[in-house]
């Protein structure tokens, strides 16, 4: 229910409960990127996120959006939710808040993550002896201990803090000797990333801002508790 040139801009703070970390605007466009998490067409008592009918807020956002339909890919995956932005009715206050990265290329989003690694547990069980595996631990190895993902996105904020570290001069040092390991992030509700040395953070081109010369590549090196019955 927006048009294609619909704009807004949104102070988003970095550090949800200490406002010493500071905050920074973010664009808001008709097309926005979610976690795919944050999405099923199965609604279900104990899930608060978005599903067919169903309302949900955006942080940081006056207003929620309710999901009316869906497309699909041509295998028959969902490719987009569609929704309508509820700026103009009376909405009950949504259960839940979802992030969400606004597709605005004129200002620098989204950030794009060339490759994201994320660390599961190396092994299927806590103590994968000869007394639990049948051949010992090697035979426990998990096929998903290691999740490379192409194509994931951040808001400029992630750009925005590098930036602000390029413009140090400890910050300078560690870039020109290639030490961007030393850099590191909190994706909200995701985990803790540090950049890998396989990326390329040339400091000539953070200065000159411009991002496509660079090749971001992160690895999650801290998860985030979960509470294991938790549906939403």
């Amino acid at each position: 229910n927006l048009p294609e040139n619909y704009f807004e801009e949104h102070e988003l703070v970095y550090h949800p409960s200490d406002t010493a970390f500071g905050s920074r605007r973010v664009p808001f466009t008709r097309t926005l990127f979610i976690d795919s998490s944050d999405f099923r067409e199965s609604d279900s008592p104990g899930y608060f996120r978005l599903a067919p009918n169903k309302t949900v807020g955006l942080n940081g956002v006056p207003y929620p959006i309710t999901c009316t339909g869906v497309r699909r890919a041509a295998d028959g995956s969902v490719s987009e939710v569609l929704c309508r932005y509820e700026n103009e009715a009376s909405v009950p206050k949504p259960k839940a808040y979802i992030q969400w990265v606004a597709d605005s290329p004129q200002h620098g989003s989204p950030v794009r993550i060339d490759e994201l690694r994320v660390y599961n547990p190396l092994f299927k069980h806590a103590n994968p002896d000869e007394k639990s595996v049948t051949g010992g631990f090697m035979n426990d190895v998990s096929e998903t201990s290691l999740e490379i993902i192409h194509g994931a996105v951040a808001d400029i904020g992630l750009w925005d803090s590098i930036k602000r570290y390029a413009a140090t001069d400890a910050g300078k040092k560690e870039l020109n000797e290639q030490n961007v390991e030393t850099l590191r992030f909190q994706f909200m509700r995701i985990g803790y990333f540090a950049l890998d040395k396989d990326s390329s953070m040339p400091l000539s081109a953070i200065e000159s801002d411009q991002i496509a010369s660079t090749k971001l590549v992160m690895n999650r090196i801290v998860t985030l508790k979960e509470d294991a019955k938790k549906d939403a």
